[in-house]
């Protein structure tokens, strides 16, 4: 059944699918740390299929739990997978496993010319040296019809992977006990990075054991009944409406403490993040 469902989503990428990166692009966003590239189960699924290797093991190799802004309210972060920077699947600017890559891969650049982002985005210092922004990218109307379905089905496997791996939709981290214990760390450091929280973070939930739960939990995923399991859930459409709601308006912070993760019951009213 996902065998069905990975190769409609590829179907439904190549329609009219004219964009091609830049011959001079040295492929920018595969090696910079600060540019984040959320992986997903069914990513990991995927890339499992294509490369006949197991789910743990490309998460282990590939792959690490980190930290993203709230969009909306810097205050937080949420917890996700992250592809391992520089991307170990680049080869001489070429990506090795380009047509089972995660979506939030093959969704860029072309969603963010939809979304309207592009000028904005490119002015943004991260993305100076990216080539495939300097010019007009040109999208016909059956092909933004094509990337917005893929979108919704990126956010919908979002919603599934994140309650799968975390217990819930959006696992939203209070910031200022993290920020306040990198400064005692790093007393002479101005400005602390996104890395600096990402290793704090896994020094953290390796102490509660929860990376060693993960890591059981992603290890099921080989297993065809665990996979039958989750595209029952992707495909019924009650709990993913549910799910969606509950990853767009999260009622739970979650803050790291000396022991344990506190949960905090908080309404993000509006919500402090936004998947659009």
């Amino acid at each position: 059944m996902l065998n069905n469902y990975f190769q409609h989503q590829a179907h439904i990428f190549d329609i009219e699918c004219n964009f091609r990166c830049p011959d001079d692009c040295n492929a920018p966003g595969c090696r910079k740390v600060d540019i984040i590239v959320e992986v997903t189960i069914f990513d990991l699924i995927r890339l499992g299929r294509f490369l006949n290797t197991p789910a743990y093991h490309l998460f282990s190799q590939y792959c690490h739990l980190g930290l993203m802004i709230c969009e909306d309210n810097i205050r937080y972060k949420r917890l996700l997978i992250k592809m391992k920077k520089p991307c170990l699947f680049l080869s001489e600017n070429q990506c090795v496993v380009h047509d089972a890559k995660p979506l939030n891969c093959k969704l860029f650049p072309e969603l963010y010319h939809i979304k309207g982002v592009l000028p904005k985005l490119s002015k943004n210092p991260l993305f100076y040296t990216f080539p495939c922004l300097k010019e007009p990218i040109v999208i016909s109307e059956k092909r933004i019809k094509a990337l917005t379905k893929l979108r919704r089905m990126s956010l919908r496997e979002q919603a599934l992977s994140h309650e799968y791996l975390f217990g819930v939709p959006s696992f939203v981290i209070d910031e200022k006990p993290l920020r306040k214990k990198l400064r005692r760390n790093h007393p002479k450091h101005q400005n602390i990075s996104l890395q600096d929280y990402d290793n704090l973070l896994n020094k953290l939930l390796k102490s509660y054991s929860y990376i060693e739960n993960v890591l059981e939990k992603i290890s099921r995923l080989d297993a065809e009944s665990e996979r039958k399991n989750l595209f029952e859930k992707l495909s019924d459409h009650v709990i993913m409406e549910h799910l969606m709601e509950k990853m767009v308006r999260p009622m739970v912070v979650h803050r790291l403490e000396r022991d344990d993760i506190k949960q905090l019951k908080r309404s993000l009213h509006p919500p402090a993040i936004y998947f659009t």
